[in-house]
């Protein structure tokens, strides 16, 4: 597990945080599976309902059946 709470306001080429995200800046959230894959990747939250919805999303593992978008669009507003 990478966390870093205090960290640049953009990520160098080469390094670890720069090769699991698609995004060169802060704030990003990378959400990785046990075997260190990549399952979830967005660069903030629009509302309380989407960061509600997203812990759902990494901590009941529906990554296996659906995409963040797909799920989003369904459970964002709950």
């Amino acid at each position: 597990m990478v966390f870093e709470a205090d960290s640049p306001d953009t990520y160098q080429p080469g390094t670890r945080m720069r090769r699991l995200t698609s995004r060169a800046y802060t704030p990003v959230f990378v959400f990785l599976d046990s075997t260190g894959k990549k399952v979830v990747e967005t660069a903030g939250f629009k509302n309380p309902a989407e960061a509600r919805a997203l812990h759902r999303f990494v901590t009941k593992r529906h990554y296996l059946k659906a995409s963040w978008a797909d799920f989003a669009a369904k459970n964002a507003g709950r």
